[in-house]
């Protein structure tokens, strides 16, 4: 049961992924809470297991994603040299703070920063795009300097949620730098941060109720079964989007995202 449920949350992340340019923790994060009686993981545990477990997974799709970036120059190296230390000590004092907290306040946090995530997400998908135009170079290196700060509450907010980060990132960084090099510069920054968010999970022992696959706060199963099944199904969402109207994709998505938000709030307030 654990595995099948582990393979099927990977294929439908993979295929979402491909099919709408999302991250896979947008679907993972949810999944894993939800299905957590099923995994034999306590309910006060289940977001922040399902956190670990997500960040965990972004760690091998960031890093191909960030040398794909790289081999088409894609990746403002100075802005990650900037951001990255802030970006991953946001994360770890957020993954710190989660588990400091303890079983089941720490798991409301993560669990109501996760529904943010969700709703900012669905937001973004339903509003209308608008056109910028490119930020001025010589502005954009003056101001780069106040986006230091920002970066900490990036790292923290997104490990919260257990995400890589794009969400918030790269309408942040688009204001400084091209469009283009803003999403090759995000992928990078999710290294950093989630290796830091793991960290962090990994440093707070082992959660009272989990079974034995569990490494910290790390479902191991799940990180090993939803990799491997997301690999295999997002070639094939890339190409059904080809020929599918992306509006109407959209549009689901973000019907389905406040459906999980609604059933996911529904838990946190229980």
């Amino acid at each position: 049961m654990v595995w099948t449920l582990c393979l099927c949350i990977g294929l439908c992340s993979g295929f979402l992924a491909g099919l709408l340019g999302v991250g896979g923790g947008i679907v993972i994060v949810p999944a894993l809470i939800l299905g957590a009686h099923r995994l034999g993981i306590g309910a006060d545990d289940a977001a922040p297991v399902a956190m670990a477990t997500a960040l965990a997974i972004v760690i091998p799709t960031s890093i191909s994603s960030a040398r794909a970036h790289a081999s088409r120059e894609a990746i403002d190296w100075y802005v990650f040299r900037c951001l990255a230390p802030g970006i991953a000590a946001g994360a770890l004092a957020g993954t710190l703070a989660v588990c400091a907290m303890g079983a089941p306040l720490g798991g409301r946090l993560a669990l109501a920063a996760f529904i943010g995530f969700a709703l900012l997400a669905a937001y973004r998908m339903l509003a209308p795009v608008s056109a910028t135009g490119e930020p001025d170079p010589a502005v954009a290196l003056l101001r780069l300097t106040t986006l230091r700060p920002h970066s900490v509450a990036v790292g923290l907010l997104s490990a919260l949620a257990g995400v890589g980060g794009g969400l918030l990132s790269v309408p942040l960084l688009a204001r400084y730098i091209p469009m283009r090099r803003a999403i090759g510069t995000a992928a990078a920054l999710g290294l950093p941060l989630a290796v830091a968010g793991l960290s962090g999970y990994l440093l707070a022992g082992h959660p009272a109720r989990c079974v034995a696959g569990c490494l910290g706060h790390v479902f191991l199963p799940a990180v090993l079964a939803i990799s491997l099944a997301a690999v295999t199904t997002a070639p094939l969402g890339a190409s059904l989007a080809d020929h599918l109207p992306a509006p109407l994709l959209k549009r689901s998505f973000a019907a389905l995202l406040l459906l999980v938000s609604a059933d996911l709030s529904a838990e946190l307030f229980r």
